[in-house]
């Protein structure tokens, strides 16, 4: 089983409720994949990729454009 670091949990929760600030500030949240306004909050994936070992970026996507765009993040690592 994984370990997480006692606040990298914390500061995930925080990031999605950034991102719930955002989409109730304006009303949408803009797709990281196709760069399309997300209007309903239940169609957001929010997708951590990790910039050092205890700091993520919080990403928003639509949950139809997700799978593609973890896998392209995947292969630019290879």
């Amino acid at each position: 089983m994984e370990h997480y670091n006692c606040e990298t949990l914390p500061d995930r929760i925080l990031g999605m409720q950034r991102l719930e600030d955002l989409f109730n500030q304006n009303g949408y949240i803009v797709c990281q994949s196709s760069g399309e306004k997300i209007y309903n909050f239940e169609m957001i994936v929010a997708i951590f990729i990790p910039l050092g070992a205890e700091r993520d970026q919080v990403m928003a996507v639509h949950r139809d454009h997700a799978t593609a765009f973890i896998q392209s993040c995947l292969l630019t690592l290879h």
